[in-house]
């Protein structure tokens, strides 16, 4: 269907399965899309159905929605570049996901209904695949997003009516490259950056909260979480550390780090021998940590450990999982943990009498994408050899899988009842149902 980019007219494909129950495919848990303007007014008055990177502040995975119960492609659109974050879901069902330097809002049948390119608005310089824009986060009337590379990083809150003009309402630059997921709180955007306290933290107008210098991390690749208080924001950190933040002031509470130095960093070039990043071969915390209600933080790290730190920064436990933790955990309804290791083991885990124990494992070969966990306790994962996958949490049974192409880095997304989203490295946006 056409979509205007600043004047343009550009061709996005969607293919629907060829089904009788056409009108049915376009119906979300919030009913049917009567018009695109119906559809962005609805998505200021409503709560998202997914407004986030895991769904939620504490960033659980946990959907309140349940699964698909066929596990079969709804629609796909081919969004013309690798999709490597998840998507966030308005109130009406309206997907937001970029897609290299492009970020789309889609409605619920796969229909574009605008599209705005950091290239043409100077926020990158080209069209590349290894651009950065990490899962969006939602707010009244507003989406915020981070993205791109060195010296070209930004964050940015871009307007959702159909015909905003101009698109970005602000950007802050942070010239650092940005995988960080933003954390909406209030009126504050709360994104992890390289910076001394790990965190940027703006207003709603895209001043800053904090001031703060540069640090010496390299990078930070880890979403901050909030405590269920809203008291206090968790990042896992590039040398090992779990940090606890004050969230009005910025101030570090405290940091969790191994008993002994574990991390060992060693540099990664390109072809003309310039030093990219730091490689740490153990320590490194890479994704969101997840806060249960009780407030207990888990995170995984890539010395193969799962965290459990108590609110006051002790350890509560650690379980060796023996392979690099490459996903971010999510936490079922009774307590049970779900992550993914960098060979693509699911591992689920539960505590017991203080203790924490394997439940069960599986080969899904998931090695990025981090599981979501529905409320008919299904766990979903995307894998590197294109497939979505769903297995019972009762015991890790394997009860469906959908094929779809290239490879799954992303994390399924529920877009209402029965309804996944999921975004591949051949450029498509898919409909699960």
């Amino acid at each position: 269907m056409p979509s205007s980019v600043f004047g343009e007219r550009t061709e996005v494909k969607t293919r629907v399965a060829p089904i009788g129950t056409f009108a049915a495919g376009c119906m979300i848990a919030f009913g049917c899309l009567a018009s695109v303007g119906k559809a962005q007014d609805g998505e200021a008055k409503r709560r998202p159905i997914w407004p986030m990177y895991r769904g939620n502040a504490q960033r659980t995975g946990r959907s309140p929605f349940r699964g698909p119960a066929g596990m079969r492609v709804k629609w796909e659109t081919d969004l013309g570049h690798e999709i490597g974050a998840c998507p966030a879901v308005g109130p009406a069902g309206t997907i937001y996901v970029g897609a290299g330097p492009i970020l789309y809002a889609i409605d619920p049948a796969g229909r574009v209904l605008w599209r705005h390119d950091f290239v043409k608005s100077g926020h990158s310089k080209e069209h590349s695949e290894c651009f950065t824009s990490p899962s969006p986060a939602l707010a009244p009337g507003v989406l915020y997003q981070a993205g791109g590379l060195t010296g070209k990083g930004f964050i940015m809150a871009v307007a959702l009516a159909a015909d905003a003009e101009p698109r970005v309402k602000w950007d802050f630059a942070t010239r650092h490259e940005m995988r960080s997921s933003p954390l909406v709180v209030d009126d504050s955007v709360f994104v992890g950056c390289r910076v001394r306290r790990m965190i940027v933290a703006l207003d709603r107008d895209g001043r800053k909260e904090w001031g703060d210098t540069r640090s010496s991390l390299w990078s930070v690749t880890s979403s901050p979480a909030l405590s269920p208080d809203g008291s206090t924001l968790y990042i896992g950190g590039f040398h090992g550390g779990l940090h606890a933040i004050r969230r009005n002031n910025g101030q570090e509470k405290w940091c969790l780090k191994r008993d002994e130095e574990a991390a060992v960093c060693m540099p990664e070039t390109d072809g003309k021998g310039k030093t990219t990043r730091l490689f740490t071969t153990a320590g490194h915390i890479p994704e969101a940590p997840a806060v249960g209600d009780d407030g207990t933080i888990y995170c995984g790290s890539w010395d193969g450990f799962l965290y459990a730190a108590r609110p006051d920064g002790t350890r509560k436990w650690c379980i060796d999982l023996g392979d690099r933790l490459t996903s971010a955990p999510a936490i079922a309804e009774d307590g049970r943990l779900l992550i993914s290791t960098f060979e693509g083991r699911l591992f689920a885990i539960r505590e017991t009498g203080g203790k924490p124990v394997i439940d069960w494992s599986v080969e899904a070969n998931a090695r990025y994408s981090s599981p979501l966990i529905s409320a008919d306790g299904t766990v979903y994962v995307g894998t590197l050899d294109g497939r979505l996958c769903a297995y019972a949490l009762a015991d890790g049974r394997q009860i469906g899988e959908v094929k779809l192409e290239g490879s799954v880095y992303a994390s399924p997304v529920p877009g209402g009842a029965g309804v996944l989203y999921i975004g591949s490295s051949d450029g498509y946006l898919r409909a699960i149902e």
